[in-house]
């Protein structure tokens, strides 16, 4: 009797041990983070061209990198331009995004922060801070630490004030907390100061014309115009939700192939095809 209640006890046992294993193995195995994500104005959240949901967005997603997309309500209609980034999403931590869009891409700005643990050990945590444009003053509790990118060791766990400027755009600054144990990366996307966007002011050339030449143009093609950013976006689809296929520089010219509102379809080398946004690009 005694050796069958043994038994029964030392495979109760083992059953439990196996049950716990289980449960670890199901924890680790998972590796899921939160992704969080704000705009203004609210916006459809697309995860590697794939919609999550809507902003405010907050939801456990699978440890990897992404590229998010966030397109406002009523795409070109809304008045606002969308926005996209690769992300990191780290097993155990949150990846918070706000953004504000604006109608162009130099008039929004944008705040991506995520943790990466930096040792088991350690007393104190990092920050990491990137930003766009590049080589933009950074200051940490109102103390200079140099500019972008920068990477500041040994941050006494607590509430700070991260800070960045640069001449020419909107300062942002924002409260973080930095953790024992964990890196805190940071990417800030800088607006453009309102008061600048007049020297980013389309201007329209006259064309003059002299009885010695004229230069004769095809009927159907579209003429880059200039850009803030130097550059124009093709899209594989007629909305800000398409994926940039390629990119054009002001001053070239395509032959037409479709026209959609706010939209034009171009040809860029004989095969190659494209919608462009109708606000940068001139019809003849």
């Amino acid at each position: 009797m005694k050796g069958k209640l043994k038994l029964i006890g030392l495979f109760t046992f083992a059953f439990i041990i196996f049950v716990i294993a289980q449960l670890l193995f199901g924890i680790f195995s998972k590796k899921e983070g939160r992704l969080k994500v704000i705009s203004h104005p609210e916006a459809a959240v697309f995860l590697d061209n794939i919609m999550k949901g809507g902003t405010p967005f907050e939801n456990i997603v699978k440890e990897g990198v992404y590229m998010l997309k966030v397109v406002p309500d009523g795409g070109v209609a809304s008045g606002a331009a969308s926005w996209q980034r690769k992300i990191s999403i780290v097993s155990g931590a949150l990846t918070y995004v706000d953004i504000q869009l604006e109608s162009s891409d130099i008039a929004t700005w944008a705040d991506v922060y995520w943790m990466t643990p930096n040792g088991l050990f350690s007393k104190k945590g990092g920050l990491l801070v990137e930003t766009e444009p590049a080589g933009a003053l950074v200051y940490l509790d109102n103390d200079e630490k140099g500019v972008s990118p920068i990477t500041i060791d040994n941050v006494a766990p607590d509430m700070h004030e991260l800070s960045v400027f640069m001449p020419g755009f909107s300062k942002r600054s924002k409260k973080i907390k930095i953790t024992q144990g964990y890196d805190l990366h940071s990417f800030v996307k800088l607006a453009l100061d309102p008061s600048q966007k007049a020297k980013y002011t389309i201007q329209e050339k006259p064309v003059v014309a002299t009885a010695a030449a004229q230069i004769v143009e095809p009927k159907n093609t579209i003429k880059i115009l200039d850009t803030p950013t130097g550059w124009l976006r093709v899209r594989d689809e007629p909305t800000l939700a398409g994926s940039e296929s390629a990119r054009v520089n002001p001053g070239q010219r395509f032959e037409l192939v479709e026209e959609q509102t706010g939209w034009y379809k171009i040809r860029i080398d004989g095969k190659t095809e494209g919608w462009i946004s109708n606000q940068y690009a001139e019809k003849n």
